[in-house]
């Protein structure tokens, strides 16, 4: 059911999709076919960015993509696979922020909890948060991120399929590009490397850690249009730093906890004209748990 209208065939009669046989939307056997979600967040997103110039009211700006990781083991005689969806988050809107670190677009799985994972499975989470510091500015700042790092407790593997890893989400109308996707292996004997967001099989050693670090999404609108005391909430919340605050939104924080009220409407007054494009403050090195 669509509200009260049951789904018929009458309601994808005006639509005609072209999609030419061989590109990314209708491939050619033997294409490789798995992970739907990525390549799909990726088509909306430029179907999105090409209807932002017709009608930038009923838009987000650049969508973050997902991460999935499938492990895998042997307990006994008896195998186990787990996915796990990292999600993405969403562009900022015309009125409203991004929304943060949820399911995206058209993928309608749940968030599974943590209690629930390391009662039947031997992994551990050792810390699941919204990114710090990383708030894409914009009038409507894009949504945040999560990280999640997850430790190995026995022997098995894993695989990876995800997405946007190399090009930030984008932005819209004076906003600033979101962050992209990162996915680190730490090793139990201490080293540490980037993985790729493709991965077909990796070996993984009890003790061994995967952090996953998800995309934000891209700022709508120009930031220095933002409420102060919407900036002023971000800083508190974590999500932005003074300094960022006054680099990105053009809003001066004093003491952490206040607005300078005539020093943010000298700054954006004095700034506005010929700024370069705010970004984001990059993130922190991942690390446990303070």
């Amino acid at each position: 059911m669509h509200g009260p209208i049951p789904q018929n065939s009458g309601l994808v009669r005006p639509i005609h999709i072209v999609a030419p046989e061989g590109t990314l939307v209708n491939p050619a056997f033997p294409a490789p076919t798995i992970s739907r979600a990525c390549p799909g967040v990726e088509c909306c997103n430029t179907i999105m960015r090409a209807l932002a110039h017709a009608v930038p009211d009923q838009v987000c700006a650049g969508v973050g993509n997902l991460n999935v990781i499938t492990s895998s083991g042997l307990r006994s005689e008896d195998h186990w696979v787990h996915m796990e969806i990292y999600e993405g988050a969403y562009g900022g809107r015309p009125q409203r922020d991004g929304m943060d670190t949820i399911d995206i677009l058209f993928t309608n799985t749940r968030n599974n909890p943590i209690e629930d994972l390391e009662s039947h499975l031997p992994l551990r989470v050792h810390w699941y948060e919204l990114r710090d510091f990383s708030c894409v500015p914009g009038r409507s700042r894009g949504g945040i991120g999560a990280v999640r790092e997850t430790e190995w407790l026995e022997d098995g593997g894993f695989s990876i399929k995800g997405q946007g890893q190399r090009f930030p989400t984008w932005d819209f109308d004076g906003g600033s590009d979101g962050l992209t996707n990162e996915i680190i292996l730490e090793r139990a004997t201490g080293e540490r490397a980037p993985l790729p967001s493709k991965v077909p099989y990796m070996p993984a050693s009890a003790g061994d850690r995967t952090v996953v670090i998800g995309a934000c999404g891209g700022g709508y609108g120009d930031p220095f249009e933002r409420d102060p005391d919407r900036v002023l909430a971000d800083v508190r919340d974590g999500y932005l730093t003074v300094e960022a605050a006054d680099r990105g939104f053009g809003v001066v924080i004093t003491g952490g906890r206040s607005i300078d009220v005539a020093a943010t409407r000298q700054r954006r007054s004095a700034t506005r004209s010929g700024r370069s494009a705010p970004t984001a403050q990059p993130l922190r090195q991942p690390g446990p748990l303070s």
